[in-house]
């Protein structure tokens, strides 16, 4: 059992809350934007108790795999065989969690596997307790809808401390492996958190939720990299506001790239598709900063949340009474 997941690794810390600091205390109307950001980033950041919960919806399913393919283990495999990795792994998730990603360590005796194999052999294994149970269409993974959450298996192959998890075959992979290292992901992610006050995460939050609002063509996983590097390449503004009108100028020159993730034997390519919906944040958010010099909060809110969503709050919560959000809604209508 000695390419099991280590225990020290398997066993992630699940008291690692991503702390809205700087903003000071909640309040119920916000009084100014600092006060709008703080409200917003609590509505779109989840609490503990929906990590938790969503740990425990890929708990189970791992449970599922280890009675089939770990049957006649000599051994405890219960904290070495599997983890929750992505967004809920690093706890970057966006409110409500929608998906959580399992790693799941297949047995030593099947280290020769090809990808496509394992795949199907993870299906066939969970779909006889839960039928609707079906392959990604990208051949990355099997997806288990459950009640409010997708659980998205990882059937993997540890190798030296990183992992083998599917892809689609190329000239130079034919089996479909590739070699992806959540565990050093995440241990980036919260050096970087450490050295810049959680600034890396909480700007990464509100980037997704602004990639969910305004379907904008970027993965959560390219911006994640992107918000990383933004904060590595140069000293960046404190406030939150601020940080995001230099992101959106930054990348727009940033990009196309290709950004390797710590760890990984691939990298991610960044193409320039999403430029025109970050431009466009760009200049509503310096339209924004415009507002709040002249004293209009409620105006530079609006702005905000035109570029976030309904989360976003506006002080005095008038903003569907507003002409610019039912001239908006009447255009969507």
């Amino acid at each position: 059992m000695n390419s099991m997941l280590p225990a020290t690794l398997a066993q992630v810390a699940t008291s690692d809350p991503v702390k809205i600091s700087g903003f000071g205390v909640s309040q119920r109307v916000p009084e100014d934007l600092s006060a709008c950001f703080a409200e917003f980033l609590r509505r779109i950041v989840p609490t503990s108790p929906a990590y938790m919960a969503a740990r425990n919806a890929g708990v189970e399913i791992a449970g599922v795999l280890r009675d089939e393919l770990y049957r006649n283990a000599t051994i405890e495999v219960a904290e070495t065989d599997h983890i929750v990795v992505g967004s809920v792994g690093k706890r970057t998730a966006i409110a409500p969690i929608r998906v959580v990603d399992l790693l799941y360590a297949l047995p030593p005796k099947l280290g020769l596997i090809k990808a496509a194999d394992a795949l199907k052999m993870t299906w066939a294994v969970v779909k006889s307790r839960h039928p609707e149970t079906q392959i990604a269409e990208d051949q990355s993974g099997v997806i288990v809808p459950r009640a409010g959450i997708t659980v998205k298996i990882l059937p993997c192959l540890p190798r030296e401390g990183a992992f083998l998890v599917p892809g689609p075959p190329t000239l130079d992979r034919a089996s479909g492996w590739s070699i992806t290292n959540p565990i050093a992901e995440a241990a980036t992610l919260r050096l970087m958190d450490s050295m810049y006050g959680s600034r890396p995460r909480l700007l990464l939050a509100v980037l997704k939720a602004w990639r969910n609002t305004n379907e904008v063509p970027i993965s959560s996983f390219a911006l994640e990299l992107l918000a990383q590097d933004f904060y590595t390449s140069a000293p960046r503004p404190y406030a939150l506001a601020p940080a995001l009108v230099d992101f959106w100028a930054w990348s727009r020159k940033r990009t196309p790239a290709t950004l390797r993730p710590p760890g990984a034997s691939t990298h991610v390519v960044i193409d320039d598709a999403w430029h025109g919906k970050a431009k466009a944040a760009y200049w509503r958010a310096t339209l924004g900063e415009y507002h709040v010099g002249q004293g209009k909060v409620v105006d530079a809110a609006l702005e905000w949340r035109l570029t976030f969503g309904p989360k976003f709050p506006v002080p005095g919560d008038r903003a569907e009474t507003l002409p610019l959000f039912r001239e908006k809604a009447r255009r969507h209508a």
